[in-house]
Parts: structure tokens; sequence; C-alpha cells
């Protein structure tokens, strides 16, 4: 058995006016080969769950390392990123032909300035590479954007379970182990697709708790009870302005009818609770207020998911430290932004200058500035290892960092922001969340996993951004307002659509 791996994985934001250049990905690096395995084997990510999955199989498949490219979130990518990619990918294929599969990491909300499906083009060139015999197994975000096309050019379809995402490593696993399966059993396993018309927004909900912890766990009860082999139910990142626009359920199962009844049973269950998924958001001056509060248990963490990087916004609003200079007084606070020209001006100033600073807008000209004067607290090179629970030891570089201090107010400033939801993000440059009375997390909820264990209270924020919850007013131009919450249909239909069956014994 031979098996090839490999990743490309970014989620887009259709309302980020920054495109996501070759540039921008590369700030994450790019891998195949041995390398692969020196930087994954092991790390809890998909590729690092492929590998154990291939590694410790009784059936001891070569394993050929493509190419790995990942990008932090962000504007819809140039096409140039893809091309790049597939340049790479194919002759890889090609060279490790004949394959007995193609085990691939996407997000499944990937938009280029060319396809509004870049995952289901990436599936469609592979298969015509590769043909029919060999499988394509395809592990996703459960945000993703599944359309007929990935459907129709993939044999196993998985994605996370977990929101906050804390299984990325276990989906690589599942998604291989489900590959294999389809490569030597007599009776493949069946994926059944059943799109479901709405899209609501990422902060709205969690698998801690909640509609949508209901729907998942009536997927985990029919997989437990040996009803189907597994299921994703994909909330889509609604960010996306696309003309053919889906949430979906999706089950594997030994049989086309179980995949079939089980699918819709879990769409079904989704839609019905779609009133449920609602965001609840104060104002940015209320949530400084209530920090203000010396009765209130702190530290209060204001949620800025509006401009959080994991959805794609440009992480340099400064709307909350604005209201924070204003009216905080000695409110010890903390707060993150992207802008890459102020970090290597404290670099080149120095720890202890003080100096006029102006932070904010350098990437959407729309996000609110600040212009202060500040002191260069700490200088930083901005690699640091989250801890989790999520990704807990993945290596992040976001590039020339300061801290720079305006009163009470420390703000992290960086080149790119990534692990938002992490307190890392702040501990690996000298700020311990708990010692503040008002920390700003600029994520949607992959920040609960961790913070949860220690904030006194979190609080969402009705804060400007590309990631807004108020998906009513962002400015959709090619999204059909057919879906909830535009339009609420008590009755839709519930179409399948069945991936194909590939592999099996020769």
């Amino acid at each position: 058995m031979k098996i090839l791996i490999t990743e490309f994985r970014q989620e887009s934001n259709s309302f980020n006016p920054t495109l996501s250049t070759l540039e921008f990905w590369n700030q994450t690096g790019e891998y195949e080969g041995q390398a692969v395995r020196d930087t994954f084997t092991g790390q809890q990510c998909t590729v690092g769950g492929f590998l154990k999955a291939l590694d410790e199989s009784p059936y001891h498949p070569e394993v050929v390392c493509g190419t790995v490219m990942a990008s932090q979130s962000g504007g819809v990518a140039e096409q140039e990123v893809m091309d790049h990619y597939l340049q790479r990918l194919i002759p890889q294929i090609e060279e490790a032909a004949p394959l007995d599969g193609v085990f691939i990491s996407f997000h499944g909300a990937l938009m280029t300035t060319r396809f509004d499906d870049a995952e289901g083009e990436i599936a469609r060139r592979v298969r015509a590479v590769v043909g029919d015999d060999t499988v394509i197994a395809v592990a996703l975000d459960l945000h993703a954007y599944v359309t007929k096309t990935l459907v129709s050019n993939a044999n196993v379809i998985i994605g996370y379970l977990t929101y906050p995402h804390v299984d990325h490593f276990e989906t690589g696993v599942r998604t291989a182990t489900l590959g294999i399966d389809a490569v030597v059993s007599p009776e493949p396993p069946v994926t059944a697709w059943v799109p479901i018309p709405m899209i609501v927004p990422a902060a709205s909900y969690n698998t801690l708790d909640g509609p949508y912890k209901e729907v998942v766990d009536r997927g985990h009860a029919l997989r437990d009870a040996g009803s189907i082999i597994d299921f994703t139910v994909y909330q889509m990142q609604p960010w996306l302005d696309i003309p053919e626009p889906n949430s979906s359920a999706i089950v594997v199962a030994e049989n086309r009818d179980d995949a079939a009844k089980f699918a819709v049973e879990l769409a079904k269950l989704l839609y019905d609770k779609r009133y449920d998924f609602k965001s609840s958001l104060a104002a940015i001056d209320d949530v400084i207020e209530r920090a203000k509060d010396k009765r209130q248990r702190k530290p209060v963490i204001l949620v800025d998911s509006a401009d959080s990087c994991n959805a794609g916004a440009s992480g340099d609003n400064m709307a909350v430290a604005d209201r924070i200079l204003a009216i905080g007084s000695e409110l010890r606070a903390a707060t993150v932004v992207n802008d890459a020209p102020a970090a290597r001006l404290a670099h080149q100033l120095g720890v202890g200058a003080t100096a006029e600073f102006t932070l904010g807008g350098t990437r959407n000209p729309s996000s609110t500035s600040i212009t202060a004067t500040g002191r260069v607290k700490s200088l930083h090179d901005g690699i640091f290892r989250q801890e989790g629970p999520a990704g807990r030891g993945i290596t992040q570089n976001i590039g020339l960092t300061a801290v720079i201090s305006f009163g009470w107010l420390d703000i992290v400033v960086c080149e790119w922001m990534a692990g938002n939801g992490d307190p890392q993000l702040y501990r690996a440059h000298g700020i311990e969340p708990t010692l503040y009375d008002l920390v700003v997390v600029k994520a949607s909820t992959s920040f609960r996993a961790s913070y949860s264990a220690f904030a006194g209270e979190i609080i969402e924020a009705d804060t400007p951004g590309a990631a807004s919850s108020d998906l009513m007013n962002l400015p959709f131009t090619r999204l059909p307002k057919t879906i909830y919450p535009w339009r609420d249909d008590p009755s839709p239909r519930w179409d399948v659509t069945f991936a194909p069956i590939a592999g099996g014994p020769s």
C-alpha cells in the first residue's frame, strides 16, 4: 500500500479587503518530503494525525509526504497561491504513482481570486491524475463549506467534532483510518452528504454546551451504538460571499441506506435548532465599565470576535483600545494588534523608548486606529509555543513583536497574528492575563478552551470588523438571500449525495 499525504489549508474571509498573497502564506512555512515528518510527527495537528494512523497501521503503508502549506486565516487568496501548491503537488503524485490513496488536509472555506470552491477544484484535479480507483480522503474544519464538487471527487470526508477546536490530531487519525479502510475493505464505507440551507455566526455556538452540542452529541450516540461509522455536522463559515452557500451533514456508514437516513436526521436536527443560534453582544463601553467594577471577578475577557484573525479578519482594529484610552482611567488592560510598521519602529527605538505611535488600520483602511504616546515595554522575536489544549506545543511565529504601554493599557504589537485564542499570545510576551482587569481576545470561540479556566467573566462585545456576528448587515453582494437567516423555510428539501466508492482489495 502506498499513500500520499498533503495539506493546503486556510480559512478565507470575503470581507477582508487584503488578499492573502504567497508571501503571507510563506510566513508559516512550506514543507515536503522528510521535512513533513520532521516537523509534524507527534504534533497536535491533522498532518500529525495522518502520520500516526499510517505509521501504526497493520498494513504498513509506504507514506509519501507531499507538500504541506497552511496559512493563518485572512482575505481571499491570490490565485498564484493555489497554482504554486498544485505545481508542486501534481508532479509529486505523478512521481509516486501508482497510489492507493491521497489523504488531504483542507480547511474547507478557502477561496481564491478565481475559485469560490478552491478545495473542490483541487480534489477534482487530483482525481483526474490518480483515476477512479485511488482513495481520496479529506479532513476538514467543522466550519467547512462542503460542495458537490468536493463530494463527487473524494471518497471519505471527515471534519472536526469540537468547537473550540481541540481535535485536529484526532481528525487526522479518523480520516486516515477511514481512508485505509476504504482501500482494503471488500465493502468500503459509504459517505453521504446533505446540504443545510443556513449559516449562523460562529460566536453563537460551541460544543461545550447548548444546541450545537446537542446535535453533535446525537452523532456521537449514533456512532457509539454502531448505527454509523463516523459523522460531521458542518456549520459553514459565514463570511464567504458565495453564490451557493450551505452548512451540511456528512455521515459515513456501512451502507447507503444508513448513511442517507442518518445524514438527513442530523441535517434536520441542526436546522430545527436554527433559532437558538444567536449572539448577545454588549457595547464596548459597558464591558469596560464592568471591568472597572472592583466587585467584579477579574480578568474580564472582552471578546472582539469581529476582528478575529482566526476568522479571516485583519486583526488591526483598535476600536476597543480607543475606548479604553478614552474611559478606562486606571483600568489595567491588555490587547493585541497586527501592525507591522509599528512593531518594526518599536524595535528600532529600543526598550524604554517613548514615542508617539499610530496603531491600527494598516491592513484594513476601515479599521479604527489610535495615535498616542507610548513606551516600548519589551521586544520579542514573536516565536512562542501554544499552551493549548488546542494545538498544545505547536510553535507560532508572529514576526517582530513589541509590547507598547499606553499608561495602564499594554498592547502586543506584531507583524502578523496567530494563536489568537491561546493565552501564550500574551504570556509569551510578558503579559499574564490573570493580573489584568480587562483582556481583549480577538477570537470567536477557540479561546474558550483555555480562557474559561481562569476568566472572571467572558463577554461578547459589539465590535466592528470583517468577522462580525451581525450577518444581516454584512455587505453580501453574491450570496443569495434564500437561506436562513434571510429566508426561513419551514420544510426545506433534503437532498442526499453519495461520495463515490473507490479502492477495495485488488
